[in-house]
């Protein structure tokens, strides 16, 4: 004979516990109440309709379990597209910071400019020099500029070299290297000295504003002038004012030096 612990048992397998228990103290009750085979056959469709209950809780369940890992799926797209914004704002304000920095860059640049035409006014005055006198020795306004700033450039250039590279100055000048042939090159600036004992040339070319192609004139010079300098460590070096980014860039990749009246601002050495 069937028992309420046996129906319990065999509904366990598809139910709660709870369930289970439920539904084997509602066949056991009816059972007691039923006395035909009709009211037995109600008890069992009772019994089909509560697992089709059961079916469709389950099926819900899953579509649950679904929609949730599909809202999880959604989060996790979200999360990532708020740290590519996050990468994105930090980039933007890394832009902002070097525009910052480029632009304190050249409000340094043209302060430096200021002073050393104050300092290039203050020589002329000491030299007894008169913008008449000028014009005649250089044939002109613009050679005048480029010659106060070969002035300038040989006091200023071995400073930078010894607040930099540590270098100890024996001379600083304009020099001229005659060949063979007759044919002769001029260097604005030829620095001399040491550098940790060791010693050490600096071919300088002077502009207010190198160009690029400045910059390679400079150079083949620089590779005729080399063999009569008389050192094994010969470099060049370019002193301007100004310098676009792109002749900045050649002077690093020729493994040249770029200064500018404050300091260097690049070196390929």
């Amino acid at each position: 004979m069937v028992t309420r612990t046996s129906w319990a048992e065999k509904f366990q397998q598809v139910f709660t516990e709870p369930q289970a228990a439920m539904l084997a103290d509602a066949l056991q009750e009816s059972r007691d109440r039923l006395a035909t085979l009709e009211d037995f056959s109600q008890l069992k469709e009772s019994i089909n309709r509560v697992a089709i209950a059961q079916e469709q809780t389950e099926h819900e369940l899953r579509a649950l379990a679904e929609s949730q890992k599909e809202l999880a799926e959604s989060q996790k797209e979200m999360r990532e597209a708020m740290r590519e914004l996050a990468e994105s704002q930090t980039k933007m304000r890394e832009a902002m910071r070097e525009l910052a920095e480029s632009h304190k860059e050249l409000a340094e640049s043209h302060k430096e400019l200021a002073k050393s035409h104050k300092e290039l006014a203050k020589s002329h005055k000491q030299t007894d020099w008169s913008l008449k006198d000028l014009r005649k020795q250089v044939g002109g306004l613009a050679q005048s500029v480029g010659y106060g700033l070969e002035a300038y450039a040989m006091e200023r250039i071995p400073k930078i070299l010894a607040k930099r590279l540590g270098l100890v100055e024996e001379s600083s000048g304009p020099e001229q290297f005659v060949y063979p042939d007759g044919t002769e090159d001029e260097v604005d600036v030829v620095v001399r000295g040491t550098i940790g004992g060791r010693q050490v040339v600096f071919l300088c070319e002077t502009k207010t504003n190198i160009t690029p192609q400045e910059i390679r004139d400079f150079l083949l010079v620089a590779d005729r002038v080399r063999p009569q300098v008389g050192c094994d460590d010969v470099r060049v070096l370019c002193f301007a004012y100004r310098a676009s980014p792109e002749s900045r860039q050649l002077v690093v990749d020729t493994g040249g030096v770029l200064a500018f009246p404050h300091d260097i601002i690049a070196s390929g050495a």
